[in-house]
């Protein structure tokens, strides 16, 4: 069988493959991170490595995806490049801005005898590690990496749907799993006398992640009733970390509250203090999976809804994950577009805070209308002395085009604002089935809490001027980054780890597929406006 020779970064892996074997397929095998967000269907053409040598010619498919520049130096696609001969190729490294890189107090270094613990944070895109002191609970230090199982795909159906039937896949994406936990816990730089001092884990994600991170059996929440295999939590998982943590620490895994609304829901439930609110209120953690928490001040709702990939930056079209460069914001003032890009570097595409900016600043100016389609007419409308900043053009298929800026060549599709108003939709329609079960209205509202990798960086008044959550006074609404984990930092002591088992007695999953009004809201969920 022909040798394959694997290059991410310091790192080389060689592995023997068959010939016509896809590349995809070899470098899953290899451990080593590659993103693929359609799970190998070649729709998305992201999964780009630089062959150095070996495999066979590029496939229609192929030649779609990659520019003349980037078949000239070999780049091709790992979902669709075969194995032929010898082969040697090259992994760029995935680079990942992460809010929750962060650091805090550092009287944990002035007094050596504070112990610590870790908080891990497994989020389908991003897994963040926070190190936290274990005497009065404070998160001193944060930062993160990609969740490197997005080389079976960017959603969670998709790394489920690897598994079942396939023992091989499931422990795979466990390995995985610990991988990613390795390699955020690893980007803390921590020395080993901290490592000494630190006593406890927790770990907190969702059902999916827990699941696929245990190997638990999926078939019950693969299918119906899509319900976890277990929920109970797991006060000792030292068992599933295959050694990454030292014997002395000991791991704890906390309950999950049903279907696919787990351990990090519960976390922020306990973080932004469900247990005894003011008043109404409710918390949503924005990003592949959206959870949905809702209290009146007795009764805790929750759901979870599959906004998809859109807030991430996957499946638009100058979609960019957070990246130096990544647009995060666009403003538009005096007819002049401006955008603020990570780094103030050049810009490279839209993250899903910067699509959501983008589309709520071309819905102001009257470009898209209330249903989300591009407005030739409203481009007409304006001024004289604005059109020169909003280009509408169309692409060689005909498909609607705006320009975001003149001197860029990054354009937002008519495709790209269907793909945010779907996840727009399903996570306001989530919003509105625990309010109506609950008999509130957005007036009864007295604290809305925005979290979650995108809901940290979200602009409040675009998620209040495209309706994403109802219509609350603005002073209200809230972002944080890291509300998982936070949570889970708060679950590392006795007492707190405590208080999530009684919060996740408390706390009510709703299965939003089973509420008659959830289509309802869905339809008109998905239009711009509040």
């Amino acid at each position: 069988m022909p040798e394959v020779t694997i290059i991410y970064g310091e790192e080389t892996k060689t592995v023997h493959a068959e010939e016509g074997a896809l590349l995809g397929d070899v470098i899953a095998q290899s451990n080593l991170p590659l993103e693929q967000p359609c799970a190998g269907r070649g729709t998305c053409g992201k999964c780009k490595v630089l062959v150095e040598i070996g495999t066979a010619a590029p496939d229609e498919i192929e030649l779609e995806n990659l520019t003349q520049g980037e078949i000239a130096l070999n780049n091709r696609l790992a979902c669709r490049a075969r194995i032929q001969g010898e082969t040697r190729i090259v992994l760029s490294p995935i680079v990942v801005y992460s809010n929750k890189i962060f650091k805090g107090s550092s009287r944990y270094k002035k007094d050596q005898g504070i112990p610590l613990g870790l908080a891990i944070d497994l989020g389908s895109t991003t897994v963040a590690a926070f190190l936290t002191t274990l005497d009065n609970g404070e998160v001193v230090a944060g930062s993160g990496g990609l969740n490197q199982q997005t080389v079976y795909g960017s959603d969670v159906i998709s790394r489920l749907a690897a598994t079942l039937g396939n023992p091989q896949n499931a422990n795979r994406l466990h390995r995985l799993a610990l991988a990613s936990i390795n390699q955020a816990v690893d980007s803390l730089n921590l020395s080993s006398k901290i490592w000494e001092r630190i006593k406890r884990v927790t770990i907190v994600g969702n059902v999916a992640m827990h699941h696929l991170l245990t190997e638990l059996p999926l078939e019950n929440l693969a299918f119906i009733p899509f319900q976890p295999h277990d929920s109970k939590s797991i006060p000792d998982g030292s068992r599933y970390m295959e050694g990454i943590f030292p014997d002395h620490v000991k791991v704890s895994l906390p309950a999950l509250i049903g279907g696919f609304v787990g351990s990090d829901a519960l976390a922020c439930l306990a973080y932004f203090g469900f247990d005894n609110p003011d008043g109404p209120m409710a918390a949503i953690d924005l990003g592949t999976n959206g959870e949905v928490m809702i209290t009146d001040g007795k009764q805790i709702l929750t759901a979870s809804t599959a906004a998809g990939p859109a807030f991430e930056g996957v499946n638009i079209s100058c979609g960019s994950r957070a990246v130096d460069g990544a647009i995060t914001r666009m403003t538009r003032e005096n007819g002049e577009i401006n955008l603020v890009t990570i780094a103030d570097a050049p810009p490279v595409g839209l993250t899903g805070s910067g699509l959501l900016s983008a589309i709520a600043v071309f819905r102001r100016a009257g470009i898209i209308d209330l249903s989300g389609r591009i407005n030739p007419e409203g481009y007409h409308d304006l001024s004289d002395s604005d059109p020169a900043n909003i280009l509408l053009s169309e692409s060689s298929s005909g498909i609607k085009q705006i320009q975001l800026k003149p001197e860029t060549d990054l354009y937002l599709t008519q495709t790209d604002i269907r793909e945010l108003q779907k996840a727009k939709g399903a996570i306001r329609a989530a919003v509105d089935v625990l309010m109506d079960q609950l008999d509130l209205s957005p007036a009864d509202l007295t604290r809305v809490v925005l979290t979650g990798s995108f809901g940290g960086e979200v602009d409040i008044d675009s998620i209040l001027e495209l309706g994403m959550i109802p219509p609350v006074k603005k002073e209200i609404v809230e972002t944080t980054a890291n509300g998982a984990g936070f949570g889970a930092a708060m679950f590392l002591t006795d007492e707190g780890f405590a208080l999530g088992e009684k919060l996740a007695e408390r706390a009510k999953q709703v299965d939003l597929d089973q509420d008659a009004m959830f289509f309802d809201f869905y339809i008109e969920g998905m239009k711009l406006a509040p």
